[in-house]
């Protein structure tokens, strides 16, 4: 398993392209009528509002089928929401999956998202290669397998680069903790509230 895995793709699944377009279909209507309803605003005012409305759902649907991840012989690309990345295999400094911090943000957030790490040891989302589109195991240990195969045989990790991977990680886990202990304290307020109010009704 390496190079012959390759090329590999990644992009959104059907299903969720189908909810963006929902969201879309459903929010739209909604604000232009909020918008349209405003007695008190120009004319002019509300045309503006309701193009740059138009222009946001349009990128945004536009953004989420452009986003991808792809691996081919010469490296992983990368495109974003915002830009895109090539990042050759030599260049790739790691490959990992971890948690994401932000997986109980949202409903459909997945809770695991992979990274590769650049060579200065900054990370680069690998798009749609999580646990909400793929075999998330699967997927890494086929694209490490190629990194490990095609990043050549003079390649030596980046002494600088992984410091700053393990300083970031410890970041992480820093923010990870703060925000458990921040999301405890919010509930046990919240039951303590809860229960002043009951007692005093």
């Amino acid at each position: 398993m390496g190079a012959e895995m390759l090329p590999r793709d990644y992009r959104i699944r059907s299903q969720q392209m189908t909810a963006v377009y929902v969201a879309v279909g459903v929010g739209l209507p909604g604000i232009a009528l909020s918008v349209l309803n405003l007695d008190d605003v120009p004319g002019a005012v509300k045309l503006v509002v309701m193009a740059a409305v138009l222009v946001l759902f349009g990128w945004l649907v536009w953004a989420s089928k452009r986003c991808a991840t792809s691996a081919d012989l010469k490296g992983i690309r990368v495109r974003r929401f915002t830009g895109s990345r090539r990042l050759a295999w030599e260049d790739i400094q790691e490959i990992r999956a971890v948690r994401n911090p932000s997986a109980a943000m949202g409903q459909n957030q997945p809770t695991l998202i992979s990274y590769a790490y650049d060579g200065e040891g900054r990370r680069v989302q690998l798009m749609y290669v999580d646990d909400n589109h793929v075999d998330v195991a699967r997927e890494i240990a086929v694209i490490r397998a190629a990194w490990e195969e095609l990043r050549g045989p003079d390649w030596a990790p980046d002494p600088q680069a992984r410091g700053r991977m393990e300083r970031q990680a410890v970041r992480e886990g820093r923010v990870m903790k703060a925000t458990f202990w921040g999301c405890g304290i919010f509930f046990v307020l919240f039951v303590i509230a809860m229960v002043v109010m009951v007692v005093s009704t």
